[in-house]
């Protein structure tokens, strides 16, 4: 059999490993990753292999040449071009005659490839998929097997609330030959992404093989260090070229260990490197060849390849140093810090835990580095939650922190883009908002301040004047301005989808990105008091230009309360604004009776969510929220198309049937309710009457009214018309490395019910549903149930929410 190695990966995510070189050539245990597959391949009599090239080429070819110095006979297939994972392999076409198999270069593992072989044969497989099961699945492809083998679902780097199993794709695949008949040569295609699922459809023989074998993505900085601390603990099963000298110690050729120096392994030491006396090498330290280590220096739980120099007295604790790095006297790097080639630590400097430096860089003597240097910085893994960034003021986002931030979008949208930027009332606000605006400018987009206005606003204001993008921040509350939300909003109005955070996590963590030239800065324009055109366009969508209703409104926003005022006099509605916001809501239901109110309503911060309160001080919120704007669009367009969330009530569908409508179900995260509200190409998500409904709580109560006084209906009656309906929710708790466990276990137990996984999974018993839903920002899962009683709801809830206690508490 012959063997396909790819070995493209730029490995942007270990940078600044992988700034000098490929990802398949960063040292494990002192040799490229690359160079314990092929050892694995070999072990398992495969000797005929080809590799895909694309980033640094020459880098792996100098390296392995053809194959000869290692026991194998290699051929190389370079792409000018990226052509995705199953694209280049189509690349290598010519040299692939018979069933082969494909491998990763730049990841570890120890897999018996010969049982993979057989399991693939037995089952007559035109491909079979090497699984394994992991902690945290957010960064694979998950795979869904049945009880024999078969696949039957993937969904590639899912969030939390999609996981619906722990059992992932290594990259490790057997393939007939017939597979590459399915798309072009040249043509951009994936494996996870493209042709497997295609396969899938097409009812092809696809196996997945679970493996219990060892086997690591090497996806960033802390997989990388964890893979040599597993290989000294003995987890993996691969070849250590080096002569054990005591219990733990590994030696490499030429080494010189002096009398009085302290060596506790498990450790290994590379050839020819100085251990210089009193120096001390504690467990889990794996070092490279032609290292100097001086008197009085200390190791632990560190990385450092070839080249290096520690002077004296200084300190390494859980951190990886490339080659050709001097720390001088004295200095300290922290854990989970990395640093670049070349760069030279001067006397008594201190690096803090998790900072980057690139490479060939100079830190002066007495210097604490608290950010990273690249172009300046500090480090933050995850940036996007369930919406939007979110954070303390002047801790998580700071001024230095929002410029880069807007730097990053300002490249990630394009050249001359551009960009309109909105805040709050709040000081801090304003601080952040100028501070967005220095880093858009500074990538050469061109910016709109809209000064303070509500977020609403901002959405229309982005279709209104045809921008590429835009940035609103508001503070989380009115009594507690130390927190602050930004949404990142797209040409159309509404939050970017989740491969565009992504892509601008990736932008900014990277901190690649390029700066404009000083004549390319453009002059910000002001837009001032655009808010009246927002109101115009709410008025002349009206069917009722006269109102005349009372109402209540509870709402934090300083700027909401001004524009009520004036639109509800026009509209000829009586408004009691509340000064101070209501203890709770039964109070505010208490003011609506008491004062004769035709409807009361609490407004979120950011004015997009919405309570109502009927005029019998009933509450109209969550689902019942949901059911209420769904049968004001089904009643009012013909053959209207609702968008709801998967755990939306079930009479939405019985309402849809009795006006002749559609009811399209999504995932439960504003965005993908948002992308499906608006319709592909489509500009003006301000003249959608569901999104407007669901993500503007002024022009929803606006609408609301209208249709009420069109139809001669009170609230109540409104609400009366919505078929009862029973519902729970609870919250279980689920340690974050159980939940891809809990959902797979699920699956397991109800294959023989009817079930959806668009999003956790939903799993329909007796009449009723429950869906269970990892929680994408807690270690929690969310169990929504729903009967044709409170009594059978409320038991078919508690039934999950038990059982996914119970395998989240089995370890």
């Amino acid at each position: 059999m012959k063997a396909l190695i790819m070995a493209g990966g730029e490995g942007t995510r270990l940078r600044p490993l992988t700034c000098n070189r490929p990802k398949p050539m960063v040292p494990v245990m002192n040799k490229p990753v690359m160079e314990h597959i092929i050892n694995l391949l070999k072990k398992n009599n495969i000797t005929d292999i080809g590799v895909t090239l694309q980033y640094m080429p020459q880098i792996i070819q100098d390296y392995f040449e053809d194959g000869s110095g290692f026991g194998v006979n290699i051929h190389y297939f370079i792409e000018d071009t990226p052509l995705g994972t199953a694209g280049s392999v189509k690349n290598a076409e010519d040299f692939l005659d018979d069933t082969f198999m494909v491998i990763r270069g730049d990841a570890l593992t120890d897999i018996d490839l010969k049982k993979v072989i057989d399991y693939h044969d037995e089952k007559k497989a035109m491909a079979t998929l090497v699984l394994t099961r992991v902690d945290k699945p957010l960064e694979y492809g998950v795979v869904v097997t049945d009880a024999d083998g078969r696949i039957t679902r993937f969904l590639e780097k899912p969030s939390w609330s999609e996981v619906f199993s722990d059992t992932v794709n290594t990259g490790i695949y057997i393939l007939q030959p017939e597979v590459l008949d399915y798309f072009e040569k040249g043509e951009m295609f994936d494996f996870s992404k493209d042709l497997f699922p295609l396969l899938l459809k097409k009812d092809k023989p696809l196996f997945g093989y679970v493996t219990s074998d060892y086997w690591c993505d090497i996806g960033d900085l802390a997989a990388y260090q964890q893979c040599h601390f597993d290989i000294l603990d003995g987890k993996v099963n691969i070849q250590i070229d080096a002569e054990q000298i005591d219990k733990g110690i590994w030696v490499e050729k030429g080494v010189n260990i002096e009398e009085g120096a302290i060596i506790n392994g498990p450790v290994l030491i590379g050839a020819n490197t100085t251990i210089k006396k009193n120096a001390e090498i504690s467990s889990y330290v794996v070092i490279g060849s032609d290292n100097i280590i001086h008197e009085n220096a200390s190791l632990k739980k560190s990385i450092i390849w070839k080249g290096n120099i520690i002077g004296k007295g200084a300190q390494l604790r859980g951190c990886t140093l490339c080659s050709k790095v001097q720390v001088k006297e004295h200095s300290s790097i922290f854990e989970q810090s990395v640093v670049g080639d070349e760069t030279i630590i001067e006397e008594r400097v201190v690096i803090k835990p998790s900072i980057k430096i690139w490479p060939s860089k100079i830190i002066e003597s007495w210097t604490e580095v608290n950010v990273n240097l690249v172009w300046g910085g500090k480090y933050s893994k995850t940036l996007f939650g369930e919406k939007g960034v979110a954070g303390e003021i002047n801790v998580d986002i700071t001024p230095e922190f929002a410029s880069r931030l807007g730097a990053s979008f300002g490249i990630l949208l394009k050249k001359d883009a551009k960009v309109g930027v909105s805040c709050d009332q709040s000081n801090a606000s304003h601080m952040l908002k100028n501070s967005f605006i220095s880093g858009l400018l500074s990538a050469g987009a061109e910016v709109y301040d809209f000064g303070e206005q509500i977020l609403p606003v901002t959405r229309f204001a982005t279709s209104f004047f045809g921008l590429d993008g835009a940035i609103h921040l508001d503070t989380a509350s009115s009594d507690n301005d130390s927190k602050l939300s930004i949404d990142f909003i797209d040409s159309r109005g509404i939050n970017i989808n989740r491969a565009t955070e992504r892509k601008l996590e990736n932008i900014f963590i990277r901190e690649d990105f390029c700066r404009c030239e000083a004549d390319d800065v453009k002059k910000v324009k002001e837009i001032k008091d655009f808010t009246p055109y927002y109101l115009r366009n709410i008025i002349n969508n009206l069917e009722n230009k006269k109102l005349g209703y009372k109402l209540c409104i509870d709402a934090p926003s300083k700027a909401l309360k001004s524009i009520m005022v004036s639109l509800m006099e026009e509209l000829e509605c009586e408004l009691n604004m509340l000064e101070v916001p209501m203890a709770n809501r039964e109070s505010l239901s208490k003011l609506v009776l008491s004062t004769g109110s035709d409807l009361g309503a609490v407004i979120s911060s950011n004015c997009e969510r919405l309570m109502l309160i009927d005029e019998k001080g009933r509450f109209v919120d969550d689902e019942m929220f949901t059911a209420l704007t769904s049968l004001i669009v089904l009643s009012r367009v013909k053959n209207a198309t609702v968008v709801v969330p998967i755990s939306a009530p079930s009479v939405i569908d019985r309402m849809a049937e009795k006006y002749g409508g559609k009811v399209i179900r999504t995932k439960t995260s504003p965005l993908e309710i948002m992308s499906k509200m608006v319709a592909d190409g489509q500009k003006k998500t301000f003249l959608s009457d569901q999104f407007t409904l669901n993500f503007d709580a002024l022009g929803s109560i606006i609408k609301i009214m209208d249709y009420m006084k069109s139809n001669s209906i009170k609230l109540s009656q409104l609400v009366d018309e919505i078929p009862s309906f029973h519902m729970i929710k609870k919250e279980v708790e689920c340690p974050w490395n159980a939940k891809g466990k809990v959902i797979r276990k699920i699956i397991e137990e109800s294959y023989n019910e009817k079930m959806e996984l668009m999003e956790g999974v939903k799993i329909y018993k007796d009449g009723g549903w429950v869906l269970v839903l990892p929680d994408s920002e807690k270690p929690v899962c969310k169990v929504i149930g729903e009967g044709y009683s409170q009594e059978f709801a409320e038991s078919l809830t508690d039934t999950f929410a038990n059982r996914v206690k119970e395998i989240g508490m089995s370890g």
